[in-house]
């Protein structure tokens, strides 16, 4: 099942893959009307969501039982790995003569809270295993079409220098899909598995792609998101001090 799982998965991404490259974000920016300004809030929002990334991908394993806990340590590396992404996401914001002090403590846009409470849910209430969908959206998708993008940026006027996020998951990811490839064979064992997979690969595709027009709108009519108190209060800072 093992060569034969990840054959159908890869197959089942195509369709994934091709309506998010048709979603609204997606093409004007491949129609070169994407503003430098509606880039850099995208980069706000990609802080936001990568934030959480490392700690979302070690939570999945505290349900791994039996054969799937052999996946465990490579879950742990693969996530440590994540560790600082979203840091590449805030320079890249700040290269663009964004203000990066107070984006930490700020709150998410309604639609990146809603990429990040999909894996959660898929994780606590649905199945454990659904995560490898939510992970393959995220590592297959910039290696299988990053570089389009960063042409097309590069074309709308974004420098290089704020493209590091961007580039470094178009060439890293490469090394991650190869992880994705034992994590299928470790963790799925039959249809019901795959079918579970592909659902999560597609719900996490949407919501990416509604992240991406959130952060778009939300650069030509921007509104007072409010601050994340948890953040502030784990920091012991307050609002004044930004």
């Amino acid at each position: 099942m093992t060569n034969e799982a990840m054959a159908t998965i890869q197959e089942r991404f195509k369709p994934v893959l091709a309506r998010f490259l048709g979603s609204n974000t997606i093409a004007k920016l491949q129609n070169g009307d994407l503003t430098i300004e509606q880039y850099r809030s995208i980069m706000r929002q990609i802080f936001h969501h990568t934030r959480e990334n490392p700690q979302l991908q070690a939570l999945a394993t505290v349900h791994f039982r039996g054969h799937q806990r052999k996946a465990i340590k490579r879950f742990y590396r693969h996530a440590s790995s994540e560790i600082g992404h979203d840091q590449l996401a805030l320079n890249d914001y700040k290269t663009l003569d964004g203000d990066p002090a107070a984006v930490p403590y700020e709150n998410p846009l309604p639609a990146t809270l809603g990429v990040l409470s999909f894996g959660f849910y898929q994780i606590y209430n649905l199945n454990h295993l659904g995560y490898l969908g939510y992970l393959f959206f995220l590592e297959y998708m910039p290696t299988s079409s990053g570089g389009g993008m960063m042409q097309a940026l590069e074309a709308a006027g974004v420098p290089d220098d704020a493209m590091t996020f961007l580039n470094d998951h178009t060439e890293i990811d490469v090394g991650h899909n190869k992880l994705m490839e034992t994590y299928v064979a470790d963790l799925i064992k039959n249809e019901r598995q795959i079918d579970t997979v592909v659902s999560a690969m597609h719900t996490t595709g949407d919501l990416y792609a509604k992240m991406l027009d959130d952060a778009v709108d939300f650069a030509d009519k921007p509104y007072d998101v409010g601050w994340n108190w948890q953040e502030l209060e784990a920091d012991g800072i307050t609002p004044s001090d930004l």
